[in-house]
């Protein structure tokens, strides 16, 4: 019958004794609680970043809803930029024709 005793092994090859393994053994649990540690306070520290995002998202989504029942007015200005943008448009168009006729007729 095989024994499912495992030997512990240094990485020298050399066997431990059963206190070097207990020590070893109490050594990486140590290892391991510092490591759990170290994640939950990184876990602390992330679930704080996300709730400062959080917040801030909440509030550019709250200047965003303010500003869009603020845009009507916006909405007008824009309207009536567009309406005088259309004028400047047309007078350019006829002063530049204008100018193209008086150009001909100077030129005969």
């Amino acid at each position: 019958m095989k024994d499912n005793w495992e030997n512990p092994y240094e990485e020298d090859g050399v066997t431990l004794g059963p206190e070097e393994a207990l020590l070893r053994e109490i050594e990486k649990t140590k290892a391991l609680k510092v490591e759990k540690l170290q994640l939950k306070d990184t876990i602390k520290k992330l679930q704080n970043k996300n709730d400062t995002l959080a917040n801030l998202k909440n509030s550019l989504e709250q200047k965003l809803t303010s500003s869009n029942k603020q845009s009507p007015s916006n909405i007008n200005l824009k309207t009536g930029q567009i309406h005088t943008l259309k004028w400047a448009c047309l007078l350019l168009i006829f002063n530049l024709t204008a100018l193209t006729i008086l150009i001909l007729f100077h030129l005969k």
